[in-house]
């Protein structure tokens, strides 16, 4: 395994070949092929946790600012005010958003094959899921749908109905590449750097969890398959979130 780390391999995939590698070894002892398992004395190897990068309440006003008056701004608005995934974003169709609702559900998710752009299930049955709106982010989609009515009128016979809330000029979906890589254009003016589509939805639970939102909450409405991936990923708003309780406490009792 030590091997395997040192070849350049990540932490995680090391951690999946050991899990295989357990599997087969006892399978083997089951079917007396050896006599025991010569890994059962090895520690699982450990992965190193990093915390998300995530913007802070400035910096997301910096890229909002930065992204104003983008053709794929609306898109980037959207991600930060709901934490989608990037393939969730790209594969949201306008059938899922109600704006009076001011909510969208999410159902699918768009990704690169070698077959092409392809809508698939969501990675999880946890993925599937309703997420509520924030007023900015209905009126963003509101002037959106009148922009792209806009585009679809200009384009004429070019335009593809997709029924996709992003898409290219002539109606298709977005490549995932090239919505990163003008991001990341728009983010550099700004002066920001290390900003990727994945910042977005880390920089959304942040400040949902930096408000008080409950862990469980926000697990909820990012799709994770458990509440410890949740509180793990996000431990750095932790030290936050105790402050205030600490300020309360103090507040609460006449010392």
């Amino acid at each position: 395994m030590l091997a395997k780390r040192r070849a350049g391999l990540s932490a995680s995939s090391v951690r999946t070949i050991y899990a295989v590698l357990l599997a087969a070894l006892d399978v083997a002892v089951r079917d007396g092929v050896i006599q025991r398992d010569p890994a059962a004395l090895v520690r699982r190897p450990a992965v190193e946790r990093t915390d998300a990068g995530y913007l802070s309440a400035q910096q997301a006003e910096a890229l909002l600012e930065a992204v104003r008056g983008d053709r794929l701004e609306a898109l980037y608005r959207v991600m930060l005010a709901t934490g989608l995934r990037r393939g969730e974003a790209l594969a949201l169709q306008w059938r899922d958003v109600d704006l009076d609702a001011a909510v969208v559900r999410v159902r699918w998710t768009l990704s690169r094959t070698s077959a092409g752009l392809e809508l698939g299930e969501p990675k999880t049955e946890k993925s599937r899921r309703t997420v509520p709106l924030p007023v900015p982010a209905v009126e963003t989609l509101r002037a959106h749908r009148k922009r792209q009515a806009a585009e679809q009128l200009a384009a004429g016979s070019l335009w593809q109905s997709s029924g996709l809330v992003f898409t290219s000029e002539i109606g298709t979906p977005l490549e995932p590449r090239n919505v990163l890589r003008r991001l990341e254009a728009l983010a550099d003016r700004a002066g920001l750097r290390g900003v990727h589509l994945h910042t977005l939805r880390h920089s959304a639970a942040s400040f949902l969890l930096a408000a008080g939102t409950h862990t469980k909450v926000v697990q909820e409405h990012l799709g994770h398959s458990s509440y410890a991936i949740t509180a793990d990923i996000y431990s750095h708003v932790a030290p936050v979130q105790q402050r205030e309780a600490a300020d309360k406490l103090g507040q609460a009792i006449h010392w």
